[in-house]
């Protein structure tokens, strides 16, 4: 299987790249890691297992960088937008169901204490961590007025 991605940075026998296909993060194990930077457009060339982890993760068997030069800049700030309504304050989170699609999740933040139980908020955050419920860690929580 092929993955047509931009690499948006470099680790220690890792890419953390986004699929042009569908916009996803995918962490891409490589002992070639060091050979690309970051914007390079580059298809991977993988056995079509992924990960269920949050990011994706993939170990590729060969990568290539395509001509054209670099691809876009990934964006300035990379984090996730979540419609979401307060349901419970739990200590230094907030327990929220996602209005896009009714499940729950824990946003973490020390802001909690300023918001209400069934508020309408949007929610920024960069990554979810597995659990019962999923948790993010909010990178800034608005309040949403009419909804």
């Amino acid at each position: 299987m092929v993955m047509l991605a931009i690499v948006l940075s470099v680790g220690v026998g890792n890419l953390l790249v986004r699929d042009l296909s569908n916009n996803q993060e995918v962490r891409v194990n490589t002992r070639d890691a060091r050979r690309f930077a970051p914007r390079d457009r580059i298809a991977i060339l993988y056995n079509g297992a992924m990960t269920a982890s949050i990011p994706p993760q993939i170990s590729a068997i060969s990568i290539q960088r395509l001509s054209g030069g670099t691809g876009p800049a990934p964006p300035v700030n990379p984090w996730t937008e979540m419609n979401a309504r307060i349901i419970q304050r739990r200590g230094n989170a907030l327990l929220v169901t996602n209005l896009d699609d009714g499940s729950r999740y824990l946003v973490n933040s020390p802001y909690n204490r300023f918001f209400c139980i069934g508020q309408t908020i949007l929610v920024r955050y960069d990554r979810i961590r597995l659990g019962n419920p999923p948790e993010v860690d909010a990178v800034d929580i608005l309040p949403v007025c009419g909804r």
